[in-house]
């Protein structure tokens, strides 16, 4: 009895393509980030006809240059933005749920300074409010350390003023993997995701959106796409004035974001490390044989095809990390650094994007024509996705997405 040949991966790409060209579906996605994942999910669960382009490769943009953590948003707290935090919680506790596989625990540390009563009293606070907003039943839990604790787990920490520690729970992601598990969750559910596909132009009936143009990168050719509604996620790439979807009423700020990466050996730390500088903390998080340190936080209007981090930003970290820890890490040290752009939404004030909100931000230009912008990994909460899908069906308005 002979068996059915399973097609291969070109022969799937091209029946894919005919796909997409035939039907006519209910959303089309562009843009195969995370945030696109995640709408793309949340449309097949819903039992939505869902396709999603991506013109290079799944998180090939910025959802796979991030610090991977799953964090519960400390300098979030400092800003007083409690409802982020406590929905950031929330979020972190389901992804570990969810998908263990690529979100894992993982302990942290922070040093503290200053006099003895109070040690480290905004940085202790800041966490012990962080546990007070986590759900009950997580791990969002941290340790008062003395000075010998503190040297233990992080025995390179400069003595200077060191009054001791605070030893807290966070948790890594797997970003890439994250963002196609989503993606593979969605082509299960009936989804339609094809890469290296360019979205064109919006074509428009009546002040309305009427479908979509797009080009196969790999063979040149132009499709048609019958959808009458689209969500733009393209992150900081649609503030780019040679894209299809250029130009957003609301106040796109592309926030550049730097890492460095070290070998594991070069530092010595039990765990990861929290270290406070000027208006902003600079993580350096343990990811597999190396540690990562980052990020940097700063505006940046242009957005080229692929970033990369700057002789200043490589600098500003080494100048943190050689300020916390007494390790000289030089420009040699470095095994390699990466850099991503943050679709932040706001103004940015005094020339840094620290303050500005990491919440999404939901946007409609016209009937049927939707984007989104801002977000983190853990908060891609599914009311926000409903409130996407309801808002596609007209009315113009910008509202932020919030879990409930």
């Amino acid at each position: 009895m002979s068996e059915l040949a399973t097609p291969g991966p070109l022969e799937e790409r091209r029946n894919g393509l005919e796909t997409l060209a035939r039907e006519e579906w209910d959303l089309v996605v562009v843009g195969g980030g995370i945030v696109g994942a995640g709408v793309l999910l949340d449309a097949a669960s819903r039992g939505l006809r869902a396709a999603l382009v991506e013109q290079e490769d799944i998180a090939s943009g910025t959802s796979s240059k991030s610090s991977r953590l799953v964090h519960g948003g400390l300098r979030y707290l400092e800003q007083f933005h409690f409802g982020l935090v406590r929905e950031a919680l929330s979020e972190r506790s389901r992804l570990m749920r969810l998908a263990p596989h690529l979100v894992r625990p993982e302990k942290s540390s922070s040093r503290s300074t200053g006099c003895r009563p109070c040690i480290g009293s905004s940085m202790a606070a800041a966490w012990c409010s962080t546990t007070c907003l986590a759900p009950r039943g997580t791990w969002a839990g941290r340790d008062n350390l003395g000075v010998g604790a503190t040297l233990e787990i992080a025995p390179d920490l400069r003595r200077d003023g060191l009054r001791g520690g605070i030893l807290y729970h966070d948790a890594v992601e797997d970003d890439a993997r994250y963002a196609l598990a989503v993606v593979r969750t969605a082509l299960a559910r009936g989804a339609l995701a094809l890469t290296r596909v360019m979205a064109t132009s919006v074509q428009d009936e009546d002040g309305s959106v009427a479908g979509l143009r797009v080009t196969d990168t790999l063979s040149g050719n132009e499709l048609h796409v019958k959808t009458r509604r689209i969500v733009d996620a393209t992150g900081v790439w649609a503030a780019r004035a040679d894209r299809a979807f250029a130009g957003t009423p609301a106040t796109l700020v592309p926030s550049r974001g730097s890492h460095l990466i070290v070998r594991r050996d070069r530092i010595a730390l039990q765990h990861g490390l929290t270290i406070r500088v000027p208006g902003k903390v600079v993580f350096i998080i343990p990811w597999n044989a190396y540690w990562l340190i980052g990020t940097t936080d700063h505006p940046d209007a242009d957005v080229p095809e692929h970033v990369a981090a700057t002789p200043t930003e490589v600098d500003e970290l080494l100048a943190a990390v050689n300020g916390t820890l007494q390790v000289d890490l030089t420009r040699g040290d470095l095994v390699g650094t990466y850099a991503g752009f943050r679709p932040l939404v706001g103004t940015a004030r005094r020339g840094s994007t620290v303050t500005v909100s990491r919440e999404h931000r939901v946007q409609v230009d016209r009937p049927g024509f939707v984007r989104v912008s801002g977000g983190k990994y853990n908060d891609l909460p599914p009311d926000g996705c409903r409130r996407r899908r309801r808002s596609a069906r007209g009315g113009r308005r910008t509202a932020k997405v919030r879990n409930r």
